[in-house]
């Protein structure tokens, strides 16, 4: 985890230090945005019946195209969950994603920009049980994501709210079911 902070923030140091450049290029646009965020993450379906709520953390880079309808997107997502009592077994499970997603502007409002998300990619999830007979688990399968968000650009400030559905589809793995379905929601800040 340390890792997976210090290259989002490593990358936020190089995109802001190449911006004042392109500025004086009298380019408009920056051609990279990136993004930091986290929030709350709800497991829905059976993963629901698995996982107590959790949190995560984001990271992104998304290539700015004026002349696309369309943007592409690379996310670096990390969540963390307890699992539910009624598996009977303490523990904790995580996902590590990497996505490559499009983003597309619906509907741009002044500062207010709303888009919707989807993509595809690899989601890494790591359960491990205390107990007993501790164990771990950890098997990494293909996923798709989808949602919409808000961008915010007001004056210096600009931010994003974010909804999406990753779908994590599993082999009945840790917790024995088909698919892990979860909502992270994310508030964060682009630069």
């Amino acid at each position: 985890m340390r890792r997976t902070i210090c290259a989002v923030a490593v990358l936020a140091a190089l995109v802001s230090t190449s911006l004042p450049a392109s500025a004086q290029l009298g380019l408009a646009q920056r051609f990279v945005t990136v993004g930091v965020g986290g929030g709350m993450s709800v497991p829905v379906n059976d993963a629901g019946n698995a996982f107590n709520n959790g949190f995560h953390m984001q990271g992104f880079a998304r290539l700015n195209t004026p002349s696309l309808p369309v943007m592409p997107r690379f996310d670096l997502n990390f969540s963390k969950f307890n699992l539910n009592d009624a598996v009977g077994v303490p523990g904790t499970s995580q996902i590590l994603s990497g996505l490559a997603n499009l983003q597309m502007t619906v509907l741009p409002l002044g500062p207010v920009r709303p888009y919707i998300i989807a993509g595809v990619g690899a989601y890494n999830v790591k359960t491990k049980t205390d107990g007993v007979s501790p164990s771990s688990i950890s098997q990494t399968e293909f996923g798709i994501n989808g949602g919409a968000g808000v961008a915010l650009n007001l004056g210096k400030l600009h931010g994003f709210v974010e909804g999406r559905v990753d779908n994590v589809f599993t082999e009945k793995g840790a917790i024995d079911q088909k698919d892990i379905q979860v909502v992270p929601v994310t508030f964060g800040l682009t630069f």
